[in-house]
């Protein structure tokens, strides 16, 4: 009889709405089968009790077979809420994480405004991050939380005084020491945020050497994680080619030379020979951060790693 009816209910859905026998199989078959089958089950025992044992067992088996149907209605409705439970929660996670992405981003902006610098810096960090990323092989989750953690790597030069990022002289000891603090002081900034302490690991070390003369905590080689060894290889050449307060950008064959002179001592050998492998088929806008690539993200735009959300308005540099 059940199998009648749902042959015929197919049908009807065939016929009159079109839906296909799989969509029909995985809407009104399989989330039954179990209770389908508990049914045929009972009705073969309650026949046989019947014969056996007569109707006041049949009754005993009939109120167990209930029993049994309302566990399982009760087990759907508890999975189908801890599944809304769960959905809610991510949702919840997405827009924290969207709002803490959009407060750094906006951060960066603002120091961009003021130094003409920090942002079209931050930009093409994280274009040249990102490509990398992809070029070493990590998964696409890992390449959207390099490419976040590139856009605001430098969020810890916030709150420095203007003459620092404006200065267009040699800085002083004290102001070079001041200025490298902001890996230290973004590393804190981000590790408040759950999601991002991970990347926050990434941002303090952006600026370690494999030959152990990096800041701010000397690591070497085998102890820097290789996100971190991406992000100092992008960061150092964006700062390279792009105009600076201080000092006019350099020429993409010198900015090429100093990354290979680099390699081993300044920057990790493996991320060098693989950025040379995207800068060497790249067009020349590419090379000297200046096409339609390099842009800022508005402060609005969701980069969050755990989302998939529209893109949001960018502007030009």
């Amino acid at each position: 009889m059940i199998l009648t009816n749902e042959a015929i209910d197919s049908g009807l859905l065939k016929v009159k709405y079109g839906q296909s026998f799989s969509e029909t199989w995985e809407e009104n078959w399989q989330p039954y089968l179990l209770s389908d089958a508990i049914n045929v089950l009972t009705a073969g025992v309650g026949a046989l009790v019947l014969v056996a044992y007569g109707p006041l067992a049949t009754v005993v088996v009939g109120a167990g077979a209930m029993g049994s149907q309302f566990l399982v209605y009760r087990s759907r409705e508890q999975v189908r809420e801890i599944q809304e439970l769960r959905s809610r929660v991510r949702s919840l996670e997405e827009s924290l994480t969207s709002s803490n992405v959009a407060f750094g981003t906006m951060i960066i902006r603002e120091m961009g405004q003021r130094d003409g610098y920090t942002d079209r810096h931050a930009a093409a960090t994280a274009v040249f991050a990102t490509d990398l990323a992809r070029e070493m092989k990590l998964g696409e989750l890992r390449v959207k939380q390099v490419h976040l953690a590139a856009l605001i790597h430098n969020v810890g030069l916030f709150g420095l005084p203007d003459e620092l990022l404006v200065e267009t002289g040699k800085l002083n000891s004290i102001g070079r020491s001041k200025l490298a603090e902001h890996s230290e002081r973004g590393e804190r900034t981000l590790a408040a945020v759950p999601e991002f302490k991970e990347m926050a690991s990434w941002v303090r070390w952006h600026h370690e050497r494999p030959d152990g003369r990096g800041y701010p905590d000397r690591l070497r080689g085998a102890w820097i994680p290789l996100e971190a060894k991406i992000l100092a290889v992008s960061q150092a050449y964006a700062a390279m080619v792009l105009d600076q307060p201080r000092r006019p950008g350099l020429g993409f064959a010198e900015a090429r030379t100093k990354l290979i002179a680099g390699a081993g001592t300044e920057f990790d050998e493996v991320v060098v020979r693989a950025f040379l492998r995207i800068l060497d088929t790249e067009s020349d806008g590419y090379r000297m951060a200046d096409d339609d690539r390099f842009i800022f993200p508005d402060s609005a735009v969701s980069s969050a790693p755990q989302a998939t959300a529209p893109v949001a308005p960018v502007r030009k540099l």
